[in-house]
């Protein structure tokens, strides 16, 4: 044990050694060569996340899709308990909610072992470990045939696909400045919605195979599968940091390190800060971006769940409840894609952003709840609109990103942010299982009251952030080029460093 500590410790030593050597012999560097390394991050790490984060979102919403494949009726996941008067039936879904909710409680349990082995070890080897592992348990699916069954699946399938939204959000702090990492956290977050948008009708293909196999089951044995392959390319081509990864030039690690030192958001360790990790739980930022993510977790989880379902209660076909998803995967990913790039352009535009797409949901939840039913079109508006606050929690992801410091602290945010995130997508399924359909009333007047809880709180947040940078100001201001007074070596949090200023 005591030599694995002095290894430990004589790697930190050397990382911190290594990047102490680079400080001091940092050429400038022209605006152009920045320019070109931004190019080759965009192109080389930006895919890979896209990519990933996409199969991750795809692997866990198959379920969804299986429902109109009879996934329900053979595990014994709906019953139904009744018949409105034109004979439409009335089900129960709890069980079908408990088989979604319980993949978020593995995520839940999963996310800060997760976050603790991405420290402590190369990130790309417990990225691409963790992703194998869950393709493999994404087949296993084909395998279950009641509900324990499916129960312990989405369990161990939660705890393993946590690794890779709290990573990614640390993982674009290494690469780009606070300026650009909205977008970029943007461009993997909106693949949730590219998921939604390209799956309904490869599952429905899927879901056309004839042969031995349930029509449910090729699904989960074809996604599982390019889940395990696409874990190799992680393997090989994700690098960890700009400090050790091999894709680099030493004149490209260079700009790297010195756009990363003027990000002032601390350096990149292995080693585990207690005093950081402490620090978090004393911060509004954690608990304010935690709790916009769980806000906007509820509807989100719900629609993501229960979407074809719900669509399909407003009297589409089983077809047109898949296909219908699609447009609104589309709206999901544009939507990030937009608020992205408008805060990219305008700076201080973040938390607006998040009150807006709010506001455009709280909308939708509105006619979903009000709506009359006879209105198929209104009522599928409706939907359409609730996929835009997505984009709201993709921002306050990155906020995480922006406005935190100190390697352990920025970690454990992101965290617990994506704890929140767990939280607000098992209420979202509960609520709307707990809500008979087709109406599923209770479950968007949940949906409404939440989405007006992150218009509140990204408000009160913006205006004490606004305040603390002013505070700072008068405190503090560098003059005309004056140099930073602090190295990223001193991984310093936000609180600490007093020439941090917030994002808003």
């Amino acid at each position: 044990m005591d030599d694995s500590i002095r290894r430990v410790e004589k790697l930190n030593l050397e990382e911190v050694e290594k990047v102490d050597e680079m400080n001091k012999n940092v050429d400038s560097f022209s605006p152009e060569e920045e320019k070109r390394l931004v190019r080759k991050l965009d192109l080389w790490i930006v895919p890979l996340m896209m990519f990933t984060y996409m199969l991750q979102s795809y692997d866990k919403g198959i379920m969804s899709a299986a429902t109109q494949f009879n996934f329900n009726d053979d595990l014994g996941l709906t019953t139904i308990v009744g018949y409105e008067s034109d004979g439409t039936a009335i089900t129960n879904n709890r069980r079908y909610s408990n088989a979604s909710m319980i993949f978020y409680i593995g995520y839940l349990v999963g996310t800060y072992p997760m976050m603790y082995l991405a420290q402590h070890f190369p990130l790309s080897r417990v990225i691409s470990g963790a992703t194998f592992l869950w393709g493999i348990v994404v087949m296993s699916t084909a395998g279950c045939s009641n509900y324990a069954g499916i129960m312990v699946n989405r369990l161990v399938l939660g705890l393993l696909e946590s690794a890779v939204a709290p990573t990614f959000t640390v993982l674009v702090t290494f690469w780009w400045t606070r300026d650009e990492q909205a977008l970029r956290t943007g461009l993997w977050y909106c693949c949730v919605g590219v998921a939604t948008t390209i799956s309904p009708l490869i599952n429905y293909g899927l879901g056309q195979i004839h042969g031995s196999l349930l029509p449910w089951k090729p699904m989960f044995l074809v996604l599982g599968a390019i889940t395990t392959t696409w874990a190799v390319v992680l393997f090989f081509c994700l690098p960890d940091s700009p400090i050790t990864t091999n894709g680099l030039n030493e004149n490209e690690r260079q700009i790297a390190l010195s756009r990363l030192e003027r990000n002032q958001a601390g350096t990149i360790s292995r080693q585990f800060d207690k005093a950081q990790f402490l620090e978090t739980f004393r911060d509004f930022k954690t608990y304010s971006c935690t709790l916009i993510i769980l806000l906007t977790g509820v509807p989100s989880g719900a629609i993501g769940t229960f979407g074809t379902i719900v669509i399909n209660g407003f009297g589409f076909s089983h077809f047109d409840s898949l296909a219908l998803t699609c447009p609104i995967g589309a709206i999901t990913a544009l939507s990030i894609l937009l608020v992205g790039y408008v805060t990219r352009k305008c700076n201080g535009t973040r938390y607006l952003c998040i009150i807006m797409c709010a506001l455009i949901s709280i909308a939708g939840t509105l006619i979903c709840w009000l709506g009359p039913r006879s209105n198929k079109g209104l009522l599928f508006a409706g939907i359409f609109l609730i996929a835009v606050q997505v984009a709201a929690g993709g921002l306050a992801v990155s906020l995480v990103a922006s406005n935190i410091a100190g390697h352990t602290k920025k970690a454990t945010t992101s965290a617990s942010t994506f704890v929140g995130y767990c939280i607000g997508n098992i209420i979202g399924p509960l609520i709307f299982g707990a809500s008979p359909g087709p109406l599923y009333r209770a479950g968007f007047i949940g949906s409404f009251v939440c989405l007006c809880g992150v218009v509140v709180t990204a408000a009160i947040s913006w205006a004490y952030l606004r305040r603390e940078n002013a505070k700072r100001d008068k405190r503090f201001r560098a003059g005309p080029g004056q140099q930073h007074m602090h190295s990223i070596d001193e991984n310093l949090t936000d609180l600490q460093n007093e020439e941090f200023r917030y994002v808003l």
